[in-house]
């Protein structure tokens, strides 16, 4: 079997209403589907980054047509390898992920078999809480601790979610200790409650507030300051456990987050880390170094979503909840529509492969509307158009 072609297209699906994080406030999210097709009819899916679009797959193009695509070694060095500053995870990784679900077609196998067998028939998933500015129906404001109850209940009643992650780092952070408070008032510890400040906090500021949420049983605190240095200090103090997927995302800083005793859970990413298969090599190597394992969640249409629950059912050490911004879409691109939830979980299709299909019709209006809009900033670098001289600052508290 060799590969013919590659193709990409870039989309931009809206979402329920626009999302407040420390970086911006998205709209929309906006993701790139690659689709690989080899010489026996078979098409392979792989999904990321809206800032990788068709252009960005010419450097690889030539590298793999004609190329087997079993030889996944082969590709991941010839992507990854090309030069010091080459590593392109976000190249590769949907790449491997479409290689993975044309192996899997042409064995007649699940990718999660293809990548050792699942531990667990269901992935468990949290309900990601956003504050959030009202949509172009006057729907859906989330600003104070009130709504963002009332918004993480009818989280809970309509998808089963047992776990709660709220993302800050937006308002005073005294205003976002009110929130968690009120969150943990209204959720009882049958619920895991974790939180977000998304780097945004002083290690002073993130030491201080940290201690003042040592009462409402966190399951764990992400990213509250930049940086190993920083996080160090926090985790010195504060004896909540400290998650990341900002300041470990590459195995080179594995070695240092262990010595300096900055972190207690990492959270992994297929396109942070450079695939499915990486992914499942962090799996390991936290295990070896008693860390606990999570996964962050980057916007993924149901592509990459479905791609993450192969590898994540397939990873012992993964004991949290994975993030998901899915239940913010308001459509996506599978045939069959969106992914369903069942208490709070997803499972990965047991159909060859990835097990997915894509809908043309929808494949076709939202590569339209990513040109009507063209925006190839994805998720991280939207601005916030209700605060149009508003830019972030590291530290802003």
């Amino acid at each position: 079997m060799k590969i013919t072609e590659i193709r990409a297209r870039t989309l931009l699906i809206p979402i329920e209403a626009p999302l407040r994080h420390s970086y911006g406030s998205p709209d929309s999210f906006v993701r790139t589907i690659v689709e690989i097709d080899t010489d026996e009819g078979l098409t392979g899916l792989g999904e990321t980054f809206g800032w990788i679009n068709d252009a960005s797959f010419m450097s690889v193009r030539d590298l793999l047509r004609g190329e087997d695509p079993f030889n996944l070694e082969k590709i991941r060095v010839q992507i990854s390898q090309r030069g010091y500053l080459s590593r392109q995870p976000l190249l590769l990784t949907p790449v491997e992920m479409a290689c993975y679900d044309i192996q899997g077609q042409a064995i007649g196998r699940p990718v999660y078999q293809l990548l050792g067998g699942r531990v667990r028939e269901e992935v468990p998933l949290s309900a990601y809480l956003f504050y959030r500015y009202s949509n172009r129906e006057g729907e859906g404001e989330i600003q104070s601790p009130q709504q963002m109850v009332a918004h993480a209940k009818a989280l809970v009643k309509q998808y089963g979610f047992r776990t709660l992650k709220l993302k800050g780092g937006v308002f005073d952070p005294e205003h976002e200790l009110a929130t968690i408070i009120a969150l943990r008032e209204a959720f009882d510890s049958g619920y895991k409650l974790r939180f977000d400040p998304n780097a945004i906090w002083a290690p002073s500021t993130a030491i201080r507030m940290g201690q003042k949420l040592l009462a409402y049983d966190l399951e764990y605190y992400e990213d509250p300051a930049w940086g190993l240095n920083a996080m160090a200090r926090v985790r010195q103090q504060v004896p909540i456990p400290i998650s990341t997927n900002m300041s470990v995302i590459e195995f080179e800083q594995m070695g240092p987050a262990v010595w300096m005793n900055a972190v207690d859970v990492i959270l992994t990413d297929p396109w942070y880390w450079g695939g499915l298969l990486h992914t499942k090599y962090l799996d390991m190597m936290c295990k070896t170094f008693g860390l606990g394992v999570g996964m962050h969640s980057g916007t993924e249409f149901g592509v990459g979503l479905t791609a993450m629950l192969h590898v994540a059912a397939t990873m012992p050490n993964l004991v949290h909840a994975i993030d998901s911004h899915y239940h913010h879409l308001t459509d996506d691109i599978l045939e069959g529509g969106k992914i369903p939830y069942r208490n709070g979980c997803m499972r990965p299709p047991d159909a060859p492969g990835l097990g997915i299909h894509l809908d043309e019709n929808k494949m076709a209006k939202y590569e339209k509307a990513f040109q009507q809009r063209q925006r190839a900033a994805d998720y991280w670098y939207p601005p916030d158009p209700r605060r149009p001289d508003w830019f972030p600052i590291v530290p802003s508290w």
